[in-house]
């Protein structure tokens, strides 16, 4: 059994082979740049959350600063403030010790 094929008839059906490989590769390609659009997309939106939520982190965060010294003391300032009130309070005991003193003296003035 000997099969012939014309040149033409040969080169037809490359041609056609070649066209089918061409249509393939084409609907590859296509869909390939589809999926690649998509996620470009899926990246964008995704960095446009991202930024969002950086500028309200941002946003909040300088609220925290501004408020910060409203809610809350230095520790320095706190020692500062204590030292003060501790002597305040040496000399209310001093002034005290000096009035026991002086009813134990009898109460005469010096």
């Amino acid at each position: 059994m000997r099969i012939e094929v014309e040149f033409w008839g040969l080169v037809g059906l490359l041609i056609t082979f070649m066209g089918f490989v061409f249509g393939v590769a084409k609907m590859f390609f296509a869909q390939l740049e589809k999926r690649q659009i998509e996620q470009f997309s899926s990246l964008d939106a995704s960095l446009r959350e991202f930024t969002t939520n950086l500028n309200t982190l941002e946003r909040e965060f300088l609220e925290f600063k501004a408020d910060l010294p409203i809610h809350y003391v230095r520790r320095e300032d706190y020692v500062r403030g204590q030292t003060v009130i501790e002597a305040k309070l040496d000399a209310v005991y001093n002034k005290l010790e000096l009035v026991q003193q002086h009813r134990l003296a009898g109460g005469k003035n010096g």
